[in-house]
């Protein structure tokens, strides 16, 4: 995590990088809040506006791409500009203590069920500012937070999620309640959430730039909106913020019911394994989050037993199965249904043969989605769903090439796997990677 660069062969430091610079400071960090878990971190405001870490901020920044905010500013336009200068003028105002984060744009982005969820996009100015802090806070706190958050965190991702999930289906933890946190980021209570942060940080000027990013209004429809609570989705700070603020939910659960119940948390996202009474537990987890202000989202929670019914759990299908290896059932899991529609989706509509592009255009389009879609579920149990995925593309790359050139039919004789994959390069690697149940 941050304890990495502990055992490497040390450089002389004048010769260090920016990013080796920055590491230092968080194993140090890490370190510190690791052996003493009751410390509190006053004198951290002056790492922020460190050049080694603004610079490392706005690399992040940059490579995360992303759309401008309120002013318009772009990416592009600062990079056809003078990078330095603007990066100083970041330094400077931290420095001098003038700097005021701007109001945020709302955007909508379509979800799986047809509502819209809203987005609250700062500039960029403001997201090198947030990663800034984030880079110098999140050492401090990774070193309490629990084994049981997945989401949003250094060397955590989903696959580890879903193997935690299989683990314990093995074990005998068949009853699951799934699970998730209505409007989480936007009920999180800022009182509450910055009292959690002055646990560990005492730095006040540190306190009151993340203040700032909490109370920053929401520009929409020309009106800016106040905001009293919640911590906004788009911003780049808002995950760890949000982890922080659940990590209380974490540590309660893990002290009440750990031996009799596996949480296993991403984000706002929850599963819940136990051997029975899984009603008693989801009445439980309902108390936990009201007493933190939060509400369990009635209408996606369910229970339901492993071994008569699959659930579904970041864009993974779980279920416990008869294999004939070992003569039992144990725990499966592959492409969820929505995931496989997904891709099929944008397949379709990058294929759409109405569209005034070359085949070597779709291709280079459907690659990326493919190969991304592919390595997140590159995982066991996968090769079934990986093979109808790509003879799906495979038909709609014929289909486009046949309808163009106005012919019918799919052309299997005269458009073949050798010319798709060797001449026009489509995405072919569907090899799955194994992992260990435990």
């Amino acid at each position: 995590m941050f304890t990495e660069g502990a055992k490497r062969v040390r450089l002389d430091k004048k010769s260090w990088t920016t990013a080796q610079r920055l590491q230092e400071l968080q194993r140090k960090l890490y370190l510190k809040a690791k052996s003493q878990p009751n410390f509190r971190f006053y004198l951290l405001y002056d790492k922020v506006f460190r050049w080694d870490v603004i610079k490392e901020a706005w690399e992040k920044v940059r490579a995360n791409y992303g759309k401008p905010g309120i002013d318009g500013l772009t990416i592009e336009q600062i990079e056809n500009s003078d990078v330095g200068k603007f990066i100083n003028s970041i330094q400077r105002e931290l420095i001098d203590r003038t700097y005021k984060p701007a109001s945020l744009r709302r955007v909508y982005i379509p979800k799986k069920d047809g509502s819209k969820r809203p987005l609250a996009i700062p500039t960029v100015k403001d997201r090198i500012v947030q990663m800034a802090v984030k880079l110098v806070i999140e050492p401090i706190f990774e070193a309490d937070f629990e084994d049981t958050s997945f989401g949003y965190r250094p060397k955590r991702n989903a696959h580890q999620a879903a193997q935690e999930i299989r683990k314990y289906l093995n074990f005998g933890y068949k009853e699951v309640i799934d699970c998730d946190i209505a409007d989480c980021f936007g009920s999180i209570q800022h009182s509450e959430l910055l009292n959690m942060i002055a646990r560990r940080i005492s730095d006040g000027k540190m306190l009151a730039l993340i203040k700032m990013f909490l109370k920053a209004g929401v520009m929409q429809e020309d009106q800016n909106q106040d905001r009293t609570k919640g911590t906004p989705q788009g911003g780049v700070i808002s995950p760890l913020l949000a982890n922080i603020y659940l990590d209380r939910l974490d540590k309660g659960w893990k002290v009440r019911f750990a031996p009799v119940a596996k949480m296993i948390r991403y984000a706002d996202d929850i599963v819940i394994l136990t051997r029975d009474k899984a009603e008693t537990l989801t009445i439980c987890l309902d108390r936990m989050l009201k007493s933190m202000k939060l509400i369990l989202n009635a209408a996606k929670t369910k229970i339901v037993n492993a071994e008569e019914k699959s659930f579904d759990f970041l864009g993974f299908n779980f279920k416990k199965a008869y294999s004939l290896r070992t003569q039992k059932k144990s725990a499966i899991f592959w492409p969820s249904y929505q995931a496989e529609m997904s891709i099929r989706r944008k397949i379709k509509a990058i294929t759409n043969f109405r569209r005034p592009v070359k085949v070597e255009q779709v291709v280079k389009e459907l690659n990326p989605k493919l190969r991304g879609w592919v390595n997140y579920h590159r995982v066991a149990n996968a090769s079934e769903k990986f093979l109808k995925i790509r003879h799906y593309a495979e038909i709609r790359v014929r289909k486009f090439i046949r309808r163009r050139g106005k012919k019918r039919g799919f052309g299997y004789k005269d458009i073949t796997q050798n010319y798709l994959y060797n001449q026009l390069g489509l995405f072919n690697d569907y090899h799955v990677k194994w992992m260990k149940a435990f």
